[in-house]
């Protein structure tokens, strides 16, 4: 177990971004630590058999969550009518 903290600590002053890859054998380990990383505002990604798995990544700030939510809410057009209207016109249509 020593040996694999030592591997991370080296991996870790080695990088020269805020992006730690690590295996998933190594982040069972040091997942205390991995947690405290970003909590600090690092990323992780996690591999397994050298592909990514998954990311360790700090949580949103609420104003960044609300603003791509609003971003999103823009950048979906409409086609076509409104569903309202789909709705009355079939309905109108049945009583002909």
């Amino acid at each position: 177990m020593l040996a694999i903290i030592a591997i991370f600590n080296l991996r870790q002053s080695l990088r020269s971004s805020l992006v730690l890859r690590i295996s998933v054998e190594e982040a069972a380990v040091t997942l205390k630590h991995l947690l405290e990383q970003v909590a600090k505002g690092e990323e992780v990604i996690l591999l397994e058999q050298d592909k990514i798995v998954a990311r360790l990544v700090p949580p949103q700030q609420k104003e960044q969550r609300l603003a791509s939510m609003k971003q999103f809410r823009n950048a979906i057009a409409v086609k076509g009518e409104a569903l309202s209207t789909t709705i009355i016109n079939a309905r109108q249509e049945e009583r002909h």
